[in-house]
C-alpha cells in the first residue's frame, strides 16, 4: 500500500491552498523532493507522521490517496487502514534525545537459540493475521450494512418528507432519517398493521392535506311542506260540492260553465251593462238573474278556496324544484365527491315531492272547472302516493352534514390538516416497517459476529509479544550502532549503552551531559536507520520519510548519512526523502537516476519520481507552499546554478508588467544565491560578502548599488522569511533583476550566452 497523492491541503500552516495539479505525476516508489527553507517541507513531514500514527488531523482539510484509488481525510485517520509508515524528522530528533543522556527504545533483534518460540511467533502471527482479516471483514461487513439501512432510512424520510411538506404543514420542513427511524422502531409487527390505510383512505387524506383554506359555506334550508295536511286539503275540496240553483246546461258543460262565470264578471261591477258583449244584444234581466243565482257567494267563496290552495301548491313546488344548495367547487377537494352524491340524493326525493304536488294541483285544477260535482284524483283509480316527509328531511341533514364537515375545516383547518399528515405518515412508515426490521436484523447479526470475533487479534498480539519477550535481545543492535556511530563520527568517544530496555548515550563512560546539533542529527539518524530492521517494521510494505538528514552536518558526515541511508531504505516499500540542501539533493538524485527502470520511457514504469516545493505569499500577505514537478534543470544538471539561472531569466523575459508584489517575493532571495555562486567561481580569491566581491567587477557604479540595496534588504541567506521591510520597494525587482542579468553578461559574455542557450534547447525538449 502506497502513497499514490496528497490530494489536497487547505488551511493547515503553509499550505493555503494546495490541489494536487492535474498534471502532476503521482508519487512513485522513491521520491526526492527539494525545497528550500521555509517553503513546506517540515508540514510535509509532519503530516506523514501523523498519518502513519493515524492521528485524525482536524486542522484544515486534509486528503491523502492511496494505490490511486482509496482516499482518506485527515479528520479520518483514526479509523482508516494505512500503510506502516516511519518518520526521520526534527520531531523524531526531539523524541528520540529528549534530552542528555535520556533513554531510548531497544531495537528487537532475535537471538539464535529462540527457534523454537520463533516458530510459534511466526504460526501466531499467521494466525493474528487471519483474525485481523476476519475482523476487517466482519467490520466491513457491520459497515455495509449499517450503511444500507441508513440510506434506507434517509431515503424514506425523503419520501415523507416530499409527500407530507406542504405550505400549511410546516412540521415536516426538516423531516430527516433520525425522526423516521425514532417512528418506524416504536412500531411492532402488529401496531403497523393497524397504521396501514386502504388507498382510497390515502387519498382522500392526501386531498385534504394538499387542500387550501377555503370560507364558510351556508346549510341548505329547505321547509319540507306538510304532505299529509296538503293531502287532506286537496281531498276535502275535491270531494266537496256547493249548493246553488245550478243551471243544468252550466253544471253539465264545466267549460262552459267557466266561460259563462268569467263573463258574466265582464257584465258586473265597474263593467256593468245591459247589453251582451259578445252579441251587442239587449241582456235579459232575467236571465241575468238566473246566473247570478247560480254563480251565487258560495261558489264564490269556493273557487278562491281552490285558488288559494293551488297558488299555495305552486310556491312550494317552485321552493322544492329549485333548492339553493351550494356548488360542490367551493368545498375541500376531499369533501367534493361526498356532496355532489348527497345532493343527487336530495334531488331524487324531491323529485317525488314535486310530482306528488303537480298530481295535487291537478286534481284542484279540475275541481275548480267542476265545481259541483265529485272530482277524482286524476290518472289514478286511488289516491297519489305521498313521498315520506322523513326522506326528504334526511337527504337534506346528509347534505348539510358535508356541509358543516367543510365548515368545520375551515374553522380548525391546521389541526385537520395535521391530523391529515400524522395519519399518512403512520400509514407510510407502517408499509416500510418489514424491510426496515430485515435490514436492521442484518445490521444486528453483523455486530454480534464482530463482537465476538473483536478481541481475538489482540488476545493473540499479547501472545506474540509475551513470547517475544523472552527471546529478545538488543544486545547486538546496540554493539553495532556503536560501530556505524564510529565509523561515522571518526571517532569513538560517544557510544550506546544498554540499560534496562532500552539505551542511553556515554561519553567516555560517563553519562552524556551535552550533545552539539551535529552529533544529535548523526545519532538520531543512525538510530532511526536501525529501527528499519525492528521486528514491529516491516520496511518492504512500509513507507520511510526522511526529511533534511544533513542538517548541521560537515561535508563527509553528509556524504556518511548518504551511504547508511541508501543502504537502509533501498528495501522500502516507499521512500521519500525531503532536502534543501543541494549537495545531499545531488547524491540522492543520482541514486535515483540510476535504479533499475529509471530510464524506461514511461513515467508511469519508473521507479523514482522529482518534485520542488515552492512558498510564496499570497495576496493577503500571508505564505504559502505548494508542490509541483522537479524544475528539468534541476533534474539534468549537478549545480543549482542552472534553476537560478534560469529564474532570474525568466523574470527578466515576462511580459507582464502589472505583477502584485508578493509575486516578486522571492526573486531577490534567488538572486543573491545565483550572484553568490557566479562570483565565488569568477573571484574565488575575494571572500567576504556581496558587497566586496562587487567592487572589482567592471559594471556600472549605480546599477551595483541598486541591486545591493534590494538583495541585502529583501534576502536572506537560503531562507525564506515573513517580510521586514516596506514590501513597495519590491516594485523595483523586476528591473534589478534585468541588471543582474546584464552585470554577469558584462562579466562573462561566453558564459551568459552559453547559458542562455542551454535554457532555449530545455524549453524546445520540453515543447
Amino acid at each position: 500500500m502506497r502513497i499514490s497523492r496528497i490530494t489536497k491541503i487547505r488551511k493547515y500552516r503553509v499550505f493555503r491552498e494546495f490541489n494536487w495539479p492535474a498534471d502532476l505525476h503521482p508519487f512513485g516508489q522513491f521520491n526526492l523532493i527539494y525545497g528550500w527553507n521555509g517553503s513546506g517541507k517540515t508540514t510535509l513531514a509532519a503530516l506523514l507522521a501523523l498519518l502513519g500514527k493515524q492521528v485524525p488531523i482536524h486542522e484544515g482539510e486534509i486528503e491523502f490517496e492511496f494505490d490511486e484509488a482509496t482516499r482518506v481525510t485527515g479528520a479520518g485517520l483514526k479509523e482508516a487502514i494505512t500503510p506502516p509508515i516511519r518518520v526521520f524528522n526534527r520531531d523524531f530528533i526531539a523524541s528520540t534525545i529528549q534530552a542528555a543522556g535520556s533513554r531510548m527504545d531497544p531495537v528487537y533483534h532475535l537471538g539464535e537459540e529462540s527457534v523454537e518460540k520463533q516458530k510459534q511467533v511466526e504460526e501466531l502471527k499467521l494466525n493474528f493475521s487471519r483474525a485481523q482479516e476476519q475482523v476487517t471483514e466482519a467490520q466491513l461487513l457491520r459497515k455495509v450494512s449499517g450503511e444500507k439501512l441508513d440510506e434506507f432510512c434517509i431515503n424514506q424520510a425523503k419520501v415523507i418528507k416530499e409527500l407530507l411538506l406542504g405550505t400549511h404543514s410546516t412540521g415536516y420542513n426538516n423531516y430527516d432519517k433520525r425522526r423516521y427511524r425514532q417512528k418506524v422502531q416504536g412500531l411492532s409487527e402488529s401496531s403497523s398493521q393497524s397504521a396501514l390505510l386502504p388507498p382510497e383512505e390515502k387519498a382522500r387524506l392526501k386531498l385534504q392535506k394538499e387542500s387550501l383554506p377555503k370560507g364558510l359555506v351556508e346549510r341548505v334550508a329547505l321547509g319540507t311542506p306538510d304532505l299529509d295536511r296538503i293531502h287532506a286539503k286537496v281531498g276535502a275540496l275535491i270531494n266537496k260540492t256547493i249548493v246553488s240553483k245550478a243551471l243544468d246546461a252550466l253544471t253539465s258543460n264545466p267549460d262552459v260553465g267557466t266561460w259563462v262565470h268569467h263573463g258574466l264578471d265582464l257584465h258586473s261591477g265597474k263593467n256593468l251593462t245591459d247589453e251582451c258583449r259578445f252579441c251587442n244584444q239587449s241582456l235579459p234581466t232575467a236571465r241575468r238573474a238566473a246566473l247570478e243565482a247560480h254563480f251565487n257567494d258560495a261558489f264564490s267563496a269556493f273557487q278562491a278556496e281552490i285558488l288559494e290552495a293551488t297558488q299555495s301548491l305552486q310556491r312550494d313546488r317552485s321552493r322544492l324544484s329549485s333548492p339553493s344548495v351550494p356548488d360542490a367547487s367551493r368545498l375541500y377537494e376531499h369533501l367534493k365527491d361526498d356532496l355532489t352524491s348527497g345532493i343527487e340524493s336530495l334531488s331524487r326525493e324531491l323529485k317525488f315531492v314535486t310530482a306528488f304536488m303537480e298530481k295535487v294541483e291537478t286534481a284542484l285544477l279540475q275541481k275548480k272547472n267542476a265545481p259541483f260535482d265529485v272530482v277524482a284524483w286524476p290518472g289514478e283509480a286511488d289516491e297519489p302516493t305521498r313521498p315520506a316527509r322523513d326522506a326528504i328531511e334526511k337527504a337534506v341533514q346528509a347534505v348539510n352534514s358535508i356541509i358543516e364537515k367543510h365548515n368545520s375545516t375551515t374553522m380548525e383547518f391546521k389541526n385537520q390538516v395535521d391530523e391529515a399528515c400524522v395519519k399518512l405518515e403512520h400509514s407510510y412508515v407502517a408499509d416500510t416497517f418489514m424491510e426496515f426490521s430485515r435490514l436492521r436484523k442484518e445490521v444486528e447479526a453483523a455486530e454480534a459476529q464482530l463482537e465476538l470475533i473483536a478481541g481475538v487479534p489482540g488476545q493473540t498480539q499479547n501472545q506474540i509479544e509475551q513470547i517475544e519477550r523472552d527471546i529478545v535481545e538488543h544486545q547486538r543492535p546496540a554493539a553495532e550502532l556503536n560501530a556505524e556511530l564510529r565509523a561515522y563520527l571518526g571517532r569513538d568517544d560517544l557510544c550506546f549503552v544498554v540499560k534496562d530496555t532500552g539505551y542511553t548515550l556515554s561519553r567516555l563512560g560517563q553519562p552524556v551531559n551535552h550533545l552539539s546539533e551535529g552529533e544529535r542529527t548523526a545519532i538520531a539518524l543512525l538510530y532511526f536507520l536501525k529501527t528499519l530492521s525492528d521486528k514491529s517494521f516491516d520496511i518492504a510494505k512500509g513507507i520511510v520519510v526522511i526529511d533534511d538528514p544533513v542538517s548541521s552536518l560537515d561535508a563527509n558526515a553528509l556524504f556518511s548519512a548518504f551511504g547508511y541511508m541508501k543502504e537502509r531504505t533501498k528495501a522500502a516499500g516507499q521512500l521519500f526523502v525531503m532536502t534543501h540542501n543541494f549537495d545531499f539533493f545531488r547524491q540522492v538524485k543520482n541514486w535515483f537516476h540510476h535504479l533499475p527502470g529509471q530510464n524506461k520511457r514511461s513515467l508511469d514504469r519508473r521507479p523514482a519520481r522529482f518534485f520542488l516545493l515552492r512558498s510564496c505569499l499570497d495576496d493577503k500577505g500571508q505564505r504559502k507552499s505548494a508542490l509541483g514537478p522537479l524544475d528539468p534543470l534541476l533534474e539534468q544538471y549537478e549545480s543549482e546554478y542552472h534553476y537560478l539561472f534560469k529564474r532570474v531569466h525568466e523574470e527578466v523575459q515576462r511580459s507582464a508588467v502589472d505583477l502584485p508584489l508578493v509575486h516578486h517575493y522571492n526573486l531577490p532571495n534567488i538572486a543573491r544565491r545565483l550572484l553568490e555562486a557566479f562570483l565565488a567561481f569568477r573571484l574565488p580569491d575575494i571572500p567576504g560578502d556581496l558587497a566586496k566581491r562587487f567592487e572589482p567587477i567592471e559594471f556600472d557604479a549605480g546599477k551595483k548599488t541598486r541591486i545591493l540595496r534590494l538583495l541585502n534588504t529583501y534576502s536572506h541567506s537560503n531562507a525564506i522569511a515573513e517580510p521586514d521591510h516596506d514590501l513597495s520597494a519590491l516594485s523595483e525587482t523586476k528591473s534589478v533583476m534585468r541588471d543582474v542579468m546584464e552585470m554577469i553578461q558584462v562579466s562573462d559574455p561566453t558564459h551568459y550566452d552559453r547559458m542562455v542557450r542551454l535554457l532555449e534547447v530545455g524549453e524546445e525538449e520540453a515543447s
